[in-house]
């Protein structure tokens, strides 16, 4: 650790080192009197933005740089900016199509790419920490959180576009995360709302859930954040989550694997977590586990009640000063690392150039995957009318920003002056919605292409995909714009994987298709 930091460390209060270890988020695009009140009083070191707080570049810079004027020591300021699903940065900000799509290119150097771009928009706007990249290896298909937003289901994939990714991020000046430890793909629960178990034997662990999370550890990764998952070969206790887990947490990963960096909590405000224990219990808890920084996203009586817990705790020996001094000694290191305790606040960047947007607009075109053409229906698209399914809502889970309006791909194909008609569904088509489609679709001459949504795991889904697939058989195309389970469902003849619903993915996808330009990609998942 450097002199410079200890020196920093020593002339702090308890207090200001409680508020270097908690990372809290607010309502609004301007510093609420909540989120200064917290940096004024409490000392707070750490904030994270969602979309709630984003409106355009401008007015990120300007909130992030109150933010900074409010704060006696830099603040990191996070954001989760995985790509795909997971975009909190969007237009102007250059859109990434997410990672399996960015693993469907077979070029690692495309993840450092993803990296490099969103690190320097991120600096130039005052961000300095993604929360990002996930390294849970998804080789449980079922699994309803992580799908995509996994690089794949092979633990050595993972770590290699991983490595690239915050390689990228590094190159741009953003610290990196990598989440979630010791991995959730091999879950079939989200932890958003209840507490999923992944019961895999330790050799197992050890060989695909850890592997990645080695490899970035060996690479100077900046921060890991534990799952709010139970882990009956590692947790010393049924249904402790890891986040609450000394095993996992100090054991493990600090002890074992030989971690140095930030430990940084998901939010306690989740449900894996607030079915047992008050987020302020779960986080003096977690920071006994090990965990350095103690993340409450959304409600202020639980950030107030959460900061008097842990200054109530240290005065009074609960809480060892030791614990609490090598947390903020960690995040006071990382700030250090990012140039933060030097002034380095903000560093210029174009944001959504031309050369940027080229960068992901080619990465999504390298992503497109063929999975089935067992009717050559791709060539045929260009020559014939089309009946376009496409789901009106496209966020299906907690951790996404809703989004929706006129597909792309029909937007697209009528600027090309294509015959296209359409129907937009829920994104659980109900019986009336099913009943609706088929009609339509019965009454259709010509091809239809269905973009379907974790069909794979959804009921409604697999009815309406089902019912069109009836009708048309050989003139339906699966375009799966999420997980591509979906390619693979019974009775499906043609299909294609996009990975992401992203505007630049079906914008892809249809300009490939109406030049007749061949699809390159390859799943990275057995399917």
């Amino acid at each position: 650790m450097s002199e410079r930091v200890e020196n920093i460390l020593k002339s702090m209060s308890n207090e200001e080192k409680i508020g270097q270890i908690m990372i809290c988020g607010f309502d609004g695009t301007n510093p609420s009197g909540n989120i200064q009140k917290l940096i004024r009083d409490y000392h707070l070191g750490n904030i994270i933005l969602f979309k709630r707080n984003i409106e355009d570049p401008h007015q990120v810079k300007k909130l992030t740089s109150e933010l900074q004027r409010i704060s006696k020591i830099p603040l990191t300021i996070a954001v989760d900016q995985e790509g795909g699903i997971v975009t909190r940065l969007t237009d102007p900000f250059t859109i990434f199509p997410g990672n399996m799509a960015t693993a469907a290119t077979n070029d690692p150097n495309n993840a450092y790419l993803t990296g490099l771009v969103m690190a320097k928009e991120m600096r130039a706007v005052g961000l300095n920490w993604d929360l990002a990249p996930v390294v849970d290896v998804n080789d449980l298909p079922q699994n309803p959180g992580i799908g995509v937003r996994s690089y794949s289901d092979n633990p050595r994939t993972v770590a290699r576009y991983a490595s690239e990714f915050v390689r990228g991020l590094h190159e741009g000046h953003v610290a990196a995360c990598a989440k979630h430890f010791p991995g959730k793909g091999h879950s079939a629960k989200d932890a958003h709302f209840e507490m999923p178990v992944v019961d895999r034997d330790l050799d197992d662990l050890v060989r695909i859930e850890l592997y990645p999370f080695k490899e970035l550890i060996r690479d100077g990764i900046d921060s890991i954040m534990p799952s709010h998952v139970y882990y009956p070969a590692l947790c010393e206790s049924e249904n402790l989550p890891a986040t609450l887990s000394n095993g996992v947490m100090t054991d493990l990963l600090k002890n074992q694997m030989n971690f140095d960096g930030v430990t940084v909590t998901d939010d306690l405000e989740m449900g894996g977590i607030t079915a047992n224990l008050e987020p302020s219990e779960a986080a003096w808890r977690s920071l006994m586990a090990g965990a350095d920084m103690l993340m409450v996203c959304h409600s202020f009586d639980k950030q107030l009640r959460t900061f008097e817990t842990l200054i109530q705790m240290i005065k009074f020996g609960d809480i060892p000063i030791e614990r609490l001094n090598d947390a903020a000694r960690r995040v006071l290191t990382m700030k250090e690392n990012l140039g933060l305790l030097d002034g380095k606040i903000v560093m210029d960047s174009e944001i959504g150039s031309k050369e940027n947007s080229d960068i992901a607009y080619g990465i999504a075109k390298k992503s497109v995957t063929l999975v089935r053409n067992m009717d050559d229906l791709i060539g045929k698209i260009p020559n014939s009318k089309v009946f376009l399914i496409f789901p009106k809502d496209l966020a299906l889970t907690n951790v996404e920003e809703n989004a929706g309006g006129m597909s792309e791909i029909e937007k697209l194909f009528k600027e090309k002056g294509k015959e296209i008609e359409s129907v937009y569904v829920s994104s659980k088509p109900n019986e009336a919605e099913i009943e609706e489609t088929v009609k339509k679709v019965n009454n259709f001459n010509g091809i239809v292409i269905i973009g379907t949504l974790n069909a794979h795991l959804i009921e409604e889904w697999k009815r309406l995909v089902d019912a069109v697939i009836n009708i048309k058989n050989n003139d339906a195309l699966i375009l799966s714009l999420r997980n591509p389970y979906d390619c693979v469902m019974n009775g499906v003849r043609n299909s294609v994987a996009l990975y992401s619903y992203s505007k630049i993915s079906q914008k892809a996808f249809a300009e490939m298709v109406l030049s007749e330009e061949k699809f390159t990609g390859k799943a990275p998942v057995a399917l």
